[in-house]
């Protein structure tokens, strides 16, 4: 506060500093108070967009459908865990593994799975077990993102050659697209996967035979 003996220029001059620094904190708690509740607001609807998709799309044979529909902003960041979710209710047996998917497109899945201590052997390294499963279901995510709604395919074949022993953080991707002239029918597909580890050696390669019947839409 100004003194007593203070001039009537000073009295007003920190009378009006003392009415702006309380008006700017005014404003400072109503902006703060209109951020959070829109901070709110934005994450209840998101978790509300992730329940519906969950809801609606859980028995999808569509992944990729429902990859895309997770793409929304801020539903984004949640979709790995979101689709994990959704993959393992498709595919209980996937639940073995702890992997999730990075990147995911038509003909393209790209998945990383982590080294517990569940997914692991005798030799303290992940179990060919493991690696197979992880291999099989990033494969057939690339492949069943080419299918249109009415065809099917179902696995008819599966080699693995594995090249060294797989420890840490494994990566696994597939890359295959189907003919844009391929006729309706019964068709064996071939798809690999390349595993690879922390340090990009291969890991393993997986080889699968898929039957795919294919229907006119």
């Amino acid at each position: 506060m100004p003194h007593p003996d203070s001039s009537p220029l000073i009295s007003a001059l920190y009378g009006h500093l003392e009415a702006t620094i309380n008006l700017i904190q005014a404003i400072l708690k109503l902006e703060w108070t209109i951020f959070s509740r829109l901070i709110a607001g934005l994450v209840i609807l998101t978790f509300l967009y992730i329940i519906y998709i969950v809801i609606t799309l859980r028995h999808s044979r569509h992944p990729l459908l429902i990859w895309n529909k997770l793409g929304k902003p801020v539903v984004k960041l949640f979709r790995p865990l979101t689709f994990s979710y959704l993959l393992n209710s498709s595919d209980p047996y996937a639940r073995s593994i702890n992997m999730r998917v990075s990147t995911f497109s038509r003909g393209f899945c790209t998945a990383i799975m982590r080294d517990r201590h569940y997914s692991r052997n005798s030799q303290h390294s992940v179990h060919p077990g493991a690696i197979a499963t992880f291999a099989e279901t990033v494969g057939g995510l690339a492949l069943l993102s080419n299918l249109k709604k009415k065809d099917r395919a179902i696995l008819i074949a599966f080699n693995m050659e594995y090249k060294k022993k797989a420890k840490g953080l494994l990566t696994a991707s597939s890359d295959y697209t189907l003919p844009s002239d391929l006729e309706e029918g019964s068709h064996e597909i071939k798809v690999e996967v390349v595993v690879k580890d922390r340090s990009l050696d291969t890991v393993a390669i997986a080889h699968l035979l898929w039957n795919v019947q294919t229907k006119d839409a």
